[in-house]
């Protein structure tokens, strides 16, 4: 059973990232792009009758940061293709969330309906003993459900982080699209159920079982208007036991 959660796990993720293709191809042809300018406009600094090193300089330094910018977005998505043994370090949450709304960032842009995301990160927080792919993982499997749950009405997601009165890490993830009958709160949790036309039913599962194998807990509410939020919260000083490598 647990190599068969770990299995799943692993194609879940690869799921959610093949969904994603078309707007992590934009994502990285956008640092791309104006690396190839900026590489034109140093070639036009140097090429001057008197060639202007500082200005080539201001324009080879872009390119570096472009070029930078790029390779990061890819290792981000090579880490979520990864089926190695999980790895646990201190990890900062706040840090894996701004990860990932660079990575979703297109894909909210894709509707017709305008989709924003923001950010309420409380600085400062302590970090957690945690595998960050995995955590990246949950992360991406809430946020993709908001942006699904309000892509016919637009609206704007909202990540937050904060310390819980229990003393953990707690991360909610709201949206305010369709909603959450009140009925379903915890069934949306179970294997291979799903309200969307194409889902697979496993994103949720999948989420929740991270969570606890790090001692957490996940689990949803409906909001007092519209939409829905997912909260998921860790502590600070996980004595988890790690699911299986995935891949033995």
């Amino acid at each position: 059973l647990r190599q068969a959660q770990a299995d799943l796990a692993y194609m879940s993720r690869v799921i959610a990232v093949g969904e994603l293709a078309a707007s992590l191809a934009h994502e990285i042809k956008q640092p791309i792009a104006a690396a190839v300018m900026n590489a034109k406009t140093c070639a036009r600094w140097l090429q001057r009758d008197t060639p202007d090193i500082a200005e080539a300089c201001e324009a080879a330094s872009r390119i570096v940061k472009d070029t930078t910018r790029a390779a990061e977005i890819i290792d981000r998505v090579r880490s979520l293709y990864s089926r190695g043994t999980p790895e646990r370090e201190l990890v900062d949450l706040n840090e894996i969330v701004r990860e990932m709304i660079v990575l979703l960032h297109d894909e909210a842009n894709r509707y017709c309906i305008p989709i924003s995301i923001r950010a309420e990160l409380t600085p400062s927080l302590p970090r957690v003993m945690a595998d960050r792919v995995q955590l990246q993982q949950v992360l991406m499997n809430l946020m993709l459900n908001g942006i699904e749950a309000m892509k016919d009405t637009g609206g704007e997601l909202t990540v937050t982080s904060k310390i819980a009165e229990n003393g953990q890490l707690l991360v909610s993830v709201s949206d305010s699209g369709v909603g959450l009958p009140v009925e379903e709160s915890d069934r949306i949790f179970k294997a291979f159920f799903t309200t969307k036309p194409q889902g697979t039913g496993m994103g949720l599962s999948i989420s929740r079982t991270i969570v606890e194998s790090h001692s957490g807990r996940l689990w949803a509410s409906a909001n007092t208007g519209r939409g829905a939020t997912f909260h998921f919260s860790l502590p600070t000083e996980t004595k988890a036991v790690a699911m299986p490598p995935e891949g033995t």
